[in-house]
Parts: C-alpha cells; structure tokens; sequence
C-alpha cells in the first residue's frame, strides 16, 4: 500500500482526483467505515441518519465511488471519514483492516480530526500528487 498525506487547506475531492485513478475507482466495492461530517447526507438520508447507518454497519456502508466524491463534495466539513476500496465484497470489519495494515484493500482514504488526510492505495491506483 503506497500511502500519500494530502493537503486540508485543497478541496478534497480535487486532491483525491490527483491522487486515485477515476476510472479504475469507479469499479471497485466502496464501504464507509467511519463517518463524521458536517453537510449533506446520501440517499435521502439525513447526516445523522447516515452517520448513524455507518456506525451501526458490521461491514461498513457500500456505496458507489460516485456518492463518496458526491458526499466528499458537498461536505462543508469533513470531521472523520475512513472509505476502503476492494476488488470483491467484503465481509471485514474496521478494526480488523485497521490491525491488519488495510491488508487487503485496494485504496483506504482516512480524514481524522479535520487535521490529517491520507490516501493509500494498491501501485496501480495511486498516482504521484507531483507527477502529470
């Protein structure tokens, strides 16, 4: 896993686009692990409902690449927020990916504490933030 820290003071969804392969992102199986944010919820639901369906997910809340940048973009504030990506569905909890090193997921984003952001991601999908 290659992992990149990323800018807060950017907009998130412009810094993950540098970072993650769009269209490859786009056919993965996305799961919210964690969810604090200050916004607009998904699916009709509100923020502490969503929040709330986040929490009370054993395998985390699937979700489509298109609704984490959709939920990612319209958030005013990103308090927490863990998403892991994978090739398959995944019956793992967070703490168990959280001890074994994201083994076994292709991309992880992690926004803790409005104050560290990291996108870590299989060499295939990450990109180099410097590179074209």
């Amino acid at each position: 896993m290659e992992w990149n820290d990323l800018d807060l003071q950017g907009n998130y969804v412009e810094q993950l686009f540098k970072v993650i392969d769009q269209d490859r992102a786009s056919r993965l199986f996305w799961y919210l692990r964690d969810l604090e944010i200050i916004g607009n919820g998904l699916r009709g639901l509100s923020v502490p409902d969503l929040e709330d369906q986040v929490d009370d997910s054993l395998h985390g809340f699937r979700l489509t690449w298109e609704e984490l940048v959709q939920l990612m973009r319209e958030a005013a504030d990103i308090h927490d927020l863990v998403a892991t990506a994978h090739t398959t569905e995944v019956t793992a909890d967070l703490p168990s990916l959280e001890a074994s090193g994201y083994s076994g997921c292709t991309v992880v984003i992690e926004i803790f504490d409005s104050g560290t952001y990291k996108v870590g991601g299989a060499a295939e999908l990450v990109h180099d933030p410097a590179g074209p």
